[in-house]
């Protein structure tokens, strides 16, 4: 019996075959140089598309780089700012301290900070730009550690010649002050060389919601009773354990008169 030869199957004939019982007995075969030019197509179009994101990763990465170089700059600027002298400082924040100095406590430890910062200064045309101008503010934050009982930030004369500053010559005590939050509490506290000190609650002298755009807080000094005011021996910006947690920015400390007000 003679064994029937197997026809050679032509591979390219079957796809067409293929093709054409899907779509039509019309559908033409692709030429094989088109398949070839959408194959190298799609991948130069991948290839701009990976050029494209190196391209991007390049441009962040840059970018990321610059940051941090002008966060060290200005790191730099804020450091060297405030390591210059407290004393110039303190000048600039309490023009009255006539070599009195600042001092602070926290109980316990660190729940209040204080420190000069230039964008605490009060708003004014020459320190509008922050800290290339020369203004700086003092920045208190209080509850920074929830067990907080008590701590704040005050000048006293103890180091002068006199030992005290004499502020009978003055009507009122006044300051500038801005709350992050807006609703921080505080006390106003003097303190005469005989350890008699008065401290006033924030709350009576400020208006609700004034807080937190910044207010000048006026208080008159017969309000401080039975504290000797030609004998002051400090003044005092405080925080109690029922007063919470937040930030303040404290400019412009002044003694002043009736008098010299418009």
């Amino acid at each position: 019996m003679m064994a029937m030869q197997q026809p050679e199957i032509n591979a390219d004939e079957r796809q067409v075959s293929v093709r054409r019982r899907i779509l039509g007995s019309n559908a033409s075969p692709v030429p094989e140089s088109d398949v070839q030019e959408t194959t190298r197509s799609a991948k130069s179009w991948f290839d701009e598309a990976l050029a494209r994101l190196k391209c991007f990763k390049e441009i962040v990465g840059t970018l990321s780089w610059l940051k941090t170089v002008v966060a060290s700059v200005v790191g730099m600027g804020v450091v060297f700012y405030s390591s210059s002298s407290h004393t110039n400082l303190l000048a600039e924040l309490f023009p009255q301290a006539n070599g009195g100095a600042q001092f602070s406590w926290s109980n316990p430890d660190y729940s209040v900070k204080t420190g000069f910062d230039s964008e605490c200064a009060k708003p004014e045309l020459t320190n509008v730009f922050g800290f290339f101008g020369a203004a700086s503010g003092l920045r208190l934050q209080y509850g920074v550690i929830p067990t907080m009982r008590d701590g704040g930030w005050g000048v006293h004369w103890d180091s002068t010649a006199a030992k005290h500053f004499d502020a009978s010559g003055f009507d009122y005590f006044s300051f500038w002050v801005r709350g992050s939050s807006g609703d921080e509490v505080f006390a106003i506290g003097m303190k005469d060389a005989d350890a008699k000190e008065t401290k006033i609650d924030s709350k009576e002298w400020i208006v609700t919601n004034a807080l937190k755009n910044g207010v000048e807080v006026i208080v008159p000094l017969t309000e401080f009773k039975g504290v000797n005011k030609g004998l002051l021996n400090n003044i005092s910006i405080s925080f109690n354990a029922n007063q919470g947690s937040g930030s303040l920015c404290i400019d412009n400390l002044s003694f002043g008169k009736q008098s010299t007000r418009a």
